[in-house]
């Protein structure tokens, strides 16, 4: 009430909501009081299988049964694309099939940028009363700018959770929560949040996160500035040959934040992780993440053009490497094939190339989305005796522990989930190529012991 309640008046009236709440832990705690606020225990839930870990810590937490859906995979860049017709499909056959379903969850935009069509998806959720929970933590910047896309706010989710320190100028922690429809009562989720956060919130985290919005509302020359240097640097980065920065075009989207910088080297006898350490050890800018394919850069309204400059400057110096080292292996290559060597041929591929795509690479990557056959429901799994097995044991058995890849914190195995040979030719590969993948120590795997009355291997 008083000073708060005046601020969240003026923060749902900026974003057009029904009501809106300040976080002081993140999306993670709006994520876990959104769906606890549409869900009872034993319900069910329908959630995209790329939503972050805390969806999967509400469904553990509430004892939820779990249904899923996939989007579509980018077969040129390796990311998670728009919901297609036919997943579109899979969704409405899905609710059709299990009433039980109170609540979808999925993520837009993406890691990546990518933003689904909501207003879309919403027209299948409420013929099925469901409730549309969108965790848009990477979105709370879209509505101060025509260039960034549309809300989901907008587009007729029911709720909607922001990060406002991901892409605000606001404090590590900071988040907000929308209700933008009559779905579900305001005081369900007061109710919900005061489960889940402090008692005493920090009045420091609350005032940046109001702060940071307010900063955007009420400096539109400043967020020009912003869209002005993200314009001029992709304009830039059309004349990079071998580091394409990703847009809207060549992905099956509705729409994509061009905020978001992913760099892609498919198809260079670079990767992701090896441009990220250039970057950082030779330039000293250090990006978001990285991983095979790409890397990923966060930008905001606090970036200054010089380091965009800087950005563009290091990026442009690799890109010509990467294409005289390019040259060069064609070259060498021709060489050895006009020889008549097979097997110099072959030595000249292999040689100091290294990071070509893995023989498994292709597979991996049409395989990212795998959607392992559920056993037993995560929480099921919780009290059941657990034991470590070296990962190539592991096709068969049972998956005992999340194992992500983070960031962002996306679930390739659930408790409960049978551990299948593609998924462990996938954890081969990514643990190969130094991703974060958590849930592992090394290349042991947890597995459930006993399923029922026997050993859990299926």
């Amino acid at each position: 009430e008083g000073m708060i309640r005046e601020s969240m008046d003026i923060l749902k009236n900026i974003y057009g909501t029904r009501e809106s709440w300040y976080l002081v832990n993140g999306s993670t705690v709006g994520i876990l009081a959104a769906i606890s606020a549409c869900c009872r225990q034993g319900d069910g839930i329908l959630i995209s299988r790329s939503c972050h870990k805390s969806v999967y810590n509400a469904i553990r937490i509430l004892c939820l049964k779990a249904y899923y859906f996939e989007p579509n995979l980018s077969g040129q860049y390796q990311l998670f694309e728009e919901i297609g017709d036919e997943q579109m499909e899979r969704i409405r056959e899905t609710l059709e099939k299990h009433p039980d379903i109170r609540a979808v969850v999925l993520p837009s935009p993406t890691y990546e940028g990518v933003v689904m069509d909501i207003a879309r998806l919403k027209q299948t959720t409420k013929r099925y009363d469901t409730v549309l929970i969108v965790d848009e933590a990477h979105g709370a910047h879209f509505p101060f700018h025509t260039y960034f896309p549309e809300s989901a706010v907008k587009c007729g989710a029911d709720i909607v959770i922001q990060s406002t320190h991901k892409t605000l100028p606001a404090m590590t922690q900071t988040a907000l929560l929308h209700l933008c429809s009559d779905t579900i009562s305001p005081e369900r989720i007061t109710d919900m949040l005061s489960v889940y956060e402090s008692s005493s919130p920090s009045y420091v985290l609350m005032a940046s996160a109001e702060y940071s919005v307010a900063f955007m509302h009420e400096n539109a020359a400043k967020v020009q500035e912003y869209v002005d240097n993200l314009q001029n640097f992709r304009k830039k980065c059309e004349q990079l040959r071998c580091i394409h920065l990703i847009g809207k075009e060549g992905l099956h989207c509705w729409d994509y934040d061009r905020g978001k910088l992913v760099f892609s080297v498919k198809n260079t006898d670079w990767n992701g992780i090896r441009l990220f350490d250039t970057l950082l050890q030779r330039y000293h800018v250090e990006l978001e993440m990285a991983d095979h394919f790409h890397c990923i850069a966060m930008t905001s309204v606090c970036d200054s053009a010089k380091m965009y400059e800087v950005l563009w400057e290091a990026l442009r110096e690799i890109d010509r490497e990467i294409m005289k080292s390019m040259s060069d292996h064609k070259e060498n290559l021709l060489k050895c094939e006009e020889s008549g060597h097979e097997n110099d041929l072959l030595k000249c591929e292999k040689s100091g190339h290294e990071n070509d795509l893995l023989k498994c690479t292709e597979t991996a990557g049409k395989e990212l989305i795998f959607l392992p056959e559920k056993v037993l429901e995560s929480w099921q799994c919780e009290n059941l005796e657990k034991e470590t097995v070296r990962l190539e044991e592991a096709a068969g058995r049972v998956a005992g522990a999340y194992v992500m890849l983070y960031p962002p914190g996306i679930p390739v195995l659930v408790p409960g989930e049978k551990i299948m040979k593609e998924t462990v030719e996938n954890l081969r590969y990514y643990i190969y190529n130094g991703y974060n993948v958590l849930g592992m120590s090394g290349s042991d795997i947890s597995v459930l012991k006993k399923c029922g009355g026997g050993k859990c291997l299926l």
